[in-house]
C-alpha cells in the first residue's frame, strides 16, 4: 500500500512539472517585443521597431498642416536583403469610425502633394486598399488602409508588383 501511494504522488508530481513546463512555453511564445508587428514577415525581418511618444511624433509629422487625433502609434522597419526592404507607419484611433475618416482625409490629399501619385484603390483581403507611387528620395511604393481602429501606411521598396501584393496581403493578415 505504501509503494502505491509512493507512486501515485510521483506520477502526479511528474504531471504538475510537465503541466507547468507547458505552461512556461505557452507563455514565453506569447510574448512579443515588437507591439503589434510580427518578427518575420514574408522573407523580411524586423530591424527597427518605435512606439510611444516617439512613434507618435514622427506619424504625426507625416501628417504636416493638418490636426490629426490620435491615440497611438507604432513604426516598424523591415528587410532581407539591401533591395528588399519595408517600412511601416500606424496610426491608432479612438474607434474605426474615426479610423476611416483619417483614411479619408488621407486619400483625397495624398495626390495633391506633389510627392505622390493620385491613388489607385485595390480590394485586398476584403479591405479596400490605396496603392501610390511616390518621388525616388520617398520610396516607389506605398500602400495604406484602416483596419480596425488603426490607419496603416506600407512602403514597400521592390520593383516586383506580385512581391508587393503578397507582401501587402500578409501584412493585412498579422498586423
Amino acid at each position: 500500500m505504501r509503494k502505491n501511494k509512493s507512486e501515485i504522488y510521483l506520477v502526479i508530481f511528474i504531471i504538475a512539472v510537465i503541466a507547468i513546463t507547458a505552461l512556461l512555453y505557452v507563455k514565453t511564445q506569447e510574448r512579443n517585443d515588437y507591439g503589434i508587428f510580427p518578427e518575420k514577415l514574408g522573407d523580411m525581418t524586423l530591424v527597427l521597431y518605435r512606439d510611444g511618444d516617439v512613434a507618435m511624433t514622427e506619424v504625426k509629422n507625416l501628417h504636416r498642416g493638418t490636426n490629426v487625433e490620435i491615440e497611438n502609434a507604432f513604426i516598424a522597419n523591415y528587410r532581407s536583403t539591401p533591395a528588399n526592404k519595408a517600412k511601416f507607419w500606424v496610426s491608432e484611433s479612438k474607434n474605426s469610425e474615426e479610423a476611416t475618416s483619417l483614411l479619408e482625409s488621407m486619400n483625397s490629399r495624398v495626390g495633391k502633394t506633389g510627392m505622390f501619385s493620385e491613388s489607385t484603390p485595390m480590394e485586398i483581403e476584403g479591405i479596400t486598399v490605396y496603392f501610390v507611387t511616390g518621388r525616388p528620395e520617398l520610396g516607389l511604393y506605398h500602400y495604406f488602409y484602416a483596419k480596425d481602429k488603426m490607419v496603416i501606411w506600407i512602403q514597400v521598396d521592390n520593383p516586383d508588383e506580385t512581391y508587393r501584393l503578397n507582401f501587402v496581403k500578409e501584412s493585412i493578415k498579422r498586423i
